[in-house]
């Protein structure tokens, strides 16, 4: 049953998306109730499935459709929740239906609000038809369809220079996807298919030369650092987060950059012979990425830039994870792999629940205190004390502190991470406990010099009669807060199974 119900997580926001639009303005804000709702029934799958498959009931869900016959093969399309696929579909759900309800009170006051919740589900319908596809063509179709309708909600409801701003977003990942497309292209005519999960098995029968195997990697990934804005190609991010609408600018750094991690476990690592060569260069840009964001988010002023930064800094250890796993899987230690790709998978998760209340929350403050800059602000936990709460809650699960999930996926990828670098030598093994240590340093450094400017110390005079943010629009927050928490305390709901599809994933590999 749920393998039939998986079509219809897409066909939903699909039909949702030209009722929103044709019916634009008597709709009103039920444009955001209908969003939210069609996000609900993708919980409501993923959720069933993730609960089947850590319950041990079933390994996973799949429905394959035939599509069309190409030089006498018939290629096929399909959709397939598992242990990988279900949590991370699971949390793309969350992330768009509570930041859908959480907009319809922060743009009630917004024009042509049916087209941006058409274009808003047609964004959410492909990361989960992304997420759940078995096919290399149909992965590329969704990822070209979330970015196009970004770039969509951008380029007309953003602000400042929005258009030269989702330009270049739209120039940088269509050029990552350009790339992406070349490793497709080069796949089918290397290894004659375009089915993710036969790709091991026909690495295995062609034998194609390492070099190309390589080369098809290397374009792949370039297409993934662009969608993570790995360091040097993370250029487009900070523009594109800070003058993007709020509640997108949630969306893209809690659901839809991270996306190219997964595909990155899902695509990448199906080409075992070539980890062992793209590894090192993997961990390299991590460190680098993570340490580059770090120290730009300490010198910003504006809240939502300084978050943006933070992104950056959080891709880089999601890098490191699946580079150290890349680095074990080549050395055979498959379960130091997948500790450090389960850190890394986890690290989404944990990522995409408290980025979410912080990115959610420079709508609250720009809304009640009528600024993003924080040296404008101070004394707000006085004045705004659920608010206060809910931003600790947010930078607690980046900086790792125990009891959040950020502590459990953190813990995952530096011993992932260090673990792989000691089969490598003791010098590699220091290097990157150094770095550990470095990263955390930064991370609580910008973190807790936020919070102490913009929630502790004197009140400036022009914030006197700042109130509380109405309930409408924290109780989104709330949720993810209370999540951030539960995956802290119980994160085996989701690592469990997120271990077992990887060991899995690596045992078919040659």
């Amino acid at each position: 049953m749920i393998e039939d119900l998986l079509m219809y997580t897409l066909i939903v926001p699909a039909v949702a998306s030209l009722v929103t639009l044709a019916l634009n303005k008597p709709l009103g804000r039920w444009n955001g109730i209908i969003a939210f709702l069609t996000s609900l029934l993708s919980i409501g799958v993923f959720g069933v499935a993730v609960w089947r498959i850590f319950a041990g009931g079933v390994s996973y869900y799949e429905k394959i459709y035939e599509w069309f016959i190409v030089d006498g093969a018939m290629l096929r399309f399909g959709f397939r929740a598992d242990g990988l696929s279900a949590p991370i579909g699971l949390t793309v759900a969350v992330v768009s239906a509570l930041t859908a309800l959480y907009t319809v009170k922060l743009m009630k006051d917004s024009e042509n609000m049916g087209i941006f919740f058409s274009l808003y589900q047609l964004f959410f319908m492909g990361m989960i038809g992304l997420v759940l596809s078995t096919n290399l063509i149909e992965f590329f179709l969704f990822f070209e369809l979330s970015v196009v309708a970004s770039w969509a909600l951008i380029n007309e409801w953003g602000t400042g220079a929005r258009e030269r701003v989702a330009l270049k977003y739209f120039l940088f990942t269509e050029a990552g996807a350009l790339c992406f497309l070349a490793g497709i292209v080069a796949t089918n005519g290397y290894l004659q298919t375009l089915d993710i999960f036969d790709i091991p098995a026909k690495i295995a029968q062609l034998n194609p030369s390492l070099s190309t195997l390589i080369a098809i990697v290397s374009a792949m990934l370039i297409g993934f650092f662009v969608k993570m804005a790995i360091v040097p190609l993370h250029s487009w991010l900070p523009d594109t987060y800070v003058e993007a609408p709020t509640p997108i600018t949630a969306l893209l750094s809690s659901a839809m950059s991270g996306l190219a991690a997964y595909a990155i476990v899902r695509i990448v690592f199906m080409y075992t012979p070539t980890l062992k060569y793209i590894a090192t260069a993997m961990i390299v840009l991590a460190v680098i990425t993570m340490i580059y964001g770090a120290v730009n988010a300490l010198g910003q002023d504006d809240f939502k830039r300084l978050l943006a930064y933070s992104s950056i800094s959080q891709m880089g250890y999601i890098l490191l994870g699946l580079g150290a796993a890349a680095f074990a899987i080549s050395f055979g230690a498959s379960d130091l792999a997948a500790i450090g790709a389960t850190g890394s998978m986890f690290h989404y998760i944990s990522h995409a629940t408290g980025k979410a209340i912080l990115f959610l929350l420079v709508g609250v403050f720009a809304l009640q205190a009528g600024t993003r800059s924080i040296s404008k602000m101070g004394g707000l936990a006085g004045k705004m004390p659920f608010t206060a709460v809910l931003m600790f809650v947010g930078f607690f699960a980046l900086m790792g502190v125990p009891f959040t999930n950020g502590f459990i996926s953190e813990w995952m990828i530096f011993t992932g991470a260090i673990g792989s670098a000691s089969m490598a030598g003791a010098i590699y093994k220091i290097t990157l406990g150094v770095v550990a240590i470095i990263a955390t340093a930064l991370t609580f450094a910008y973190a807790l010099w936020s919070i102490r400017r913009m929630l502790f110390g004197q009140t400036p005079p022009q914030l006197n009669g700042v109130k509380e943010a109405s309930i409408a629009l924290l109780a989104p927050l709330l949720v993810f807060a209370l999540l951030t928490v539960f995956l802290g305390l119980y994160p085996a709901v989701f690592t469990d199974e997120i271990k077992s599809a990887i060991l899995g994933l690596i045992a078919s590999s040659p």
